[in-house]
């Protein structure tokens, strides 16, 4: 029933910013769900560019998300992509987070979507990117 609810509501917001965004009432996360999503592979340092620069239906301060944060739209009843039902477009493929691994600055978690997998890897490589903002 809780999924039932929460997807009701992702979709229902979904609709009302065009479909580009999502907003989790549960977190407080706005997120961005546009085609860009599943196409654009990037360096985490071009991310970090990338989202501070996006601008959607007036909403800006867009940032990665944390790993936490990332985590929260998994659902791992899903396979393929394991993502919670509302969002259009994800690749099956690794996202960027902003955690750190242990204390090595150049090395951050990721998800990859295919399945909801956790794992690391160095800043330099080309990964996925979903970018979320704190609602207000």
């Amino acid at each position: 029933m809780k999924t039932l609810l929460l997807t009701s509501i992702l979709f229902m917001v979904s609709s009302l910013f065009g479909g580009q965004t999502i907003y989790d009432s549960t977190t407080s996360l706005l997120w961005q769900d546009s085609k860009e999503n599943a196409k654009l592979s990037m360096t985490y340092a071009k991310a970090q560019n990338y989202c501070s620069k996006l601008v959607i239906d007036k909403h800006s301060d867009f940032r990665i998300p944390t790993m936490n944060e990332l985590q929260s739209i998994i659902d791992y009843k899903n396979y393929d992509p394991a993502i919670i039902k509302g969002f259009e477009y994800v690749s099956n493929e690794a996202y960027w987070s902003t955690t750190p691994f242990a204390d090595d600055d150049k090395v951050v978690w990721l998800i990859h979507f295919k399945r909801g997998e956790r794992y690391v890897k160095d800043k330099h490589y080309d990964r996925y990117i979903r970018c979320v903002q704190t609602s207000k």
